[in-house]
């Protein structure tokens, strides 16, 4: 079987980014403390487009529509899924296969529910 160039480079840059998901602390590691990293789930307010904008661009997604979902690690935006048709940008550069499981049962938790009432500052991409 051969390898070619290509190939071999794009394995050793995707090990690069690994190793400094790894060395940045992303989530899934511990803290320096030993504590695992805290992980919330909320809807976006309108302060937050900017974040939710920075997760599609560095996902190279189109961006969210309507109420979004968002996925705080440790204080950092890292997933973002749309309430309308349930798409997700995330930060390919922290693991967060986990966070966005999470963020899809929290949807369909969602959906399933009464529509909410008193939230006021909900996200709105348009």
């Amino acid at each position: 079987m051969t390898t070619s160039i290509s190939q071999l480079v794009a394995a050793e840059h995707v090990a690069d980014l690994r190793r400094a998901a790894e060395h940045a602390g992303g989530p899934g590691s511990r803290s320096e403390k030993g504590h695992a990293p805290t992980v919330e789930l909320r809807v976006g307010d309108r302060d937050e487009v900017g974040a939710v904008r920075r997760l599609a661009a560095l996902d190279e997604a189109p961006e969210l529509e309507g109420e979004i979902l968002l996925a705080i690690v440790d204080g950092d935006a890292v997933a973002g899924l749309s309430l309308h048709d349930h798409r997700v940008v995330a930060n390919p550069f922290v693991p967060t296969r986990d966070v966005v499981a999470l963020l899809r049962l929290r949807a369909e938790h969602l959906s399933r529910g009464r529509p909410r009432r008193g939230l006021r500052r909900r996200l709105i991409v348009r």
